[in-house]
């Protein structure tokens, strides 16, 4: 008789997700009230604005409170701005992002709408590029205006409310007109739609928000995420290792100390720990190194692309602020990256507007949002910029 072969055992995946955001709340730290803030809130028919660091976990909690909208019976759409430079480029991300999150009887709603209207939207491949690609003079302002009251058409309709999640809309301010364009629509929308607004970049936010001359001026609740706790962080990632018959040892602490709460490199730290700690075994110190050098080398692409983008002051600082003890307001810390000390606070604003530079509690000065990127200028060190004036 033909012994029977045991079954193979399951084999055990990597649980720490860092790329994209993360599919469940089970795979979320510590966001609970956010979310929870954040649906009473557009079911109240609020607007509101998220402010955060890139990679700080934004899209992933957007996500879900769309997911918390839909199963409340709300139609959704996640509009993503970053980069959009036109009024015909704002009316396709729009129509993409309803292409992209409609189903059902809604869907067939908004196609036979698109279908009435005749100006080009569709929710089906081509849509509005079409139009405009075939006739570069189409009025889209126009088209933009039909198109960001289409939540009142929808409840006209079906009597749901929709929710709109507009991400990056700082970049909106390179469009002329578009916040004033937007602001004209949704100001009437009360108990149809609700709004919700994030940005990574605290300055162009408050242009927006915060501006007196700007259209959407306190037009939304503002919501500022902060860094991960960092006690609930480390059970969060000592209870996925014993899931997985690992043990994160000593290598938590100094994991925990070197992401300081920054939920993406957190999460990309905790997965290459967890790759190199062989099941049955427990991590260490050098087990954190190899994950943090594994780290550094999967995002040299984008931190060298990142330092490339600032303007030489802002390079000059954030090399003080990796490589020299005490601040770059420091004579000494000045001279030692060559940027002139009345150059240095105008530069340091600059870098937090930005959300380059953070500052984790009220008593605490800024420090580098992303560990990694400190670490690689760090590691650079102070050569390689010359002084200010030889700019």
């Amino acid at each position: 008789m033909a012994r029977r072969s045991s079954p193979t055992p399951a084999r055990l995946t990597n649980p720490f997700r860092y790329r994209g955001p993360l599919q469940t709340p089970a795979d979320i730290i510590d966001r609970s009230r956010e979310r929870e803030e954040m649906l009473d809130l557009v079911q109240g028919g609020h607007a509101l604005r998220m402010i955060g660091p890139r990679r700080y976990g934004k899209t992933t909690l957007l996500t879900q409170l769309l997911r918390d909208a839909e199963k409340a019976g709300m139609a959704t759409a996640l509009v993503d701005l970053e980069d959009v430079l036109s009024i015909g480029e704002l009316v396709v991300r729009i129509e993409r992002a309803y292409a992209n999150s409609l189903k059902g009887g809604i869907r067939s709603h908004v196609e036979a709408l698109f279908r009435i209207w005749n100006v080009g939207l569709s929710l089906t491949a081509g849509g509005f590029t079409a139009r405009i690609t075939a006739n570069p003079r189409t009025d889209s302002e126009a088209v933009l205006q039909r198109l960001l009251d289409l939540p009142r058409e929808l409840h006209q309709r079906t009597g749901k409310q929709t929710l709109v999640v507009f991400d990056e809309v700082q970049d909106i301010l390179a469009v002329p007109g578009a916040d004033g364009k937007i602001r004209s629509v949704i100001q009437h929308h009360e108990n149809i739609a609700s709004y919700a607004f994030a940005g990574s970049a605290p300055g162009l936010m408050d242009q927006l928000f915060s501006n007196p001359k700007r259209p959407l001026l306190e037009q939304a609740v503002g919501l500022e995420l902060s860094p991960l706790p960092l006690d609930l962080t480390a059970d969060y990632i000592d209870r996925r290792f014993r899931r997985s018959k690992r043990k994160t040892g000593a290598a938590l602490q100094a994991l925990i100390e070197f992401t300081r709460g920054h939920p993406q490199r957190t999460m990309l730290l905790a997965h290459f720990l967890w790759k190199h700690t062989p099941e049955g075994s427990q991590a260490d110190e050098q087990t954190f190194l190899q994950a943090q050098s594994a780290a550094l080398a999967e995002a040299r692409a984008h931190l060298r692309a990142t330092f490339k983008a600032f303007k030489p002051n802002e390079k000059r600082v954030m090399i003080a602020m990796a490589n020299l003890s005490g601040s770059p307001r420091e004579a000494t810390n000045a001279a030692a990256v060559g940027i002139r000390l009345g150059s240095v606070s105008g530069t340091t604003e600059g870098l937090k507007e930005s959300a380059d530079l953070i500052e984790p509690t009220e008593d605490a000065g800024p420090v580098i949002t992303d560990p990694l990127l400190a670490l690689w200028l760090n590691r650079r060190g102070l050569a390689g910029l010359p002084p200010e004036n030889d700019d």
